[in-house]
């Protein structure tokens, strides 16, 4: 078991060759009794609802509040049109985590990560990764335990609640989580990822939890945006 970042780096790296991957379900079997091949199961299943709701989000309906849907669509539009300034793998996690947080507005199915108001940013991102970096199954499930970790951290340590440590204890755990399960994921160390984790939290301090009438919807859709 590792209770800070720099403990997980270690035993990641005098264990398990440096993946973070199998200390987590090592750590998992550890804590919840279940034998690994269930654990594995069990991640495969949040990694087809991630998918899923990446792809159903993509709708121009409106929320039941009406206060947000149909974003995500106009976003993908502009992709399709070919003109936009910066590299669309930018924009394709910025599209993929509104989409994601639009479904979860509408009651569609996500997978929290960490929290269902903070699910659009893990899931954008990691489909983006499969995308540019050709992840295997295998590859992705090691993304999504890799970023578990880290959030294990985050969540014995501080808060991944917004409601109790604002929008940078949200969607900043979700954003570092992210972060730092891309960099294993693009081959990096533990170290250099536990660096990006860093660099996430450091530049998400502050954003407080601001809610329009107390909706997941605004500005929390967006946030996962710029998280992502």
């Amino acid at each position: 078991m590792f209770y800070t970042i720099e403990e997980l780096v270690k035993q990641a790296d005098q264990q398990f060759n440096g993946n973070i991957a199998e200390l987590m379900i090592a750590t998992e079997v550890e804590m919840s009794g279940r034998n690994r091949e269930d654990i594995i199961k069990i991640m495969s299943r949040n990694l087809q609802v991630m998918k899923a709701a990446v792809t159903e989000g993509l709708t121009s309906t409106k929320s039941i509040s009406g206060l947000t849907g149909g974003d995500a669509v106009k976003m993908d539009n502009y992709i399709k049109k070919g003109n936009s300034l910066s590299d669309t793998t930018i924009l394709n996690a910025v599209r993929n985590a509104i989409a994601v947080n639009e479904l979860n507005a509408k009651m569609g199915l996500v997978c929290a990560t960490p929290t269902a108001g903070s699910a659009g940013c893990l899931p954008a991102v990691l489909a983006t990764a499969i995308e540019k970096l050709d992840l295997s199954e295998k590859k992705q499930l090691e993304f999504l335990f890799t970023a578990g970790a880290f959030g294990l951290v985050i969540g014995n340590n501080a808060s991944i609640s917004g409601a109790e440590g604002g929008c940078q204890a949200e969607v900043g755990s979700a954003a570092a989580m992210s972060a730092a399960a891309l960099v294993k994921a693009a081959g990096g160390t533990s170290h250099q990822a536990s660096q990006a984790i860093a660099f996430v939290i450091k530049n998400l301090l502050g954003l407080v939890c601001d809610p329009v009438a107390g909706l997941v919807e605004v500005p929390c859709v967006k946030r996962n945006a710029l998280g992502a």
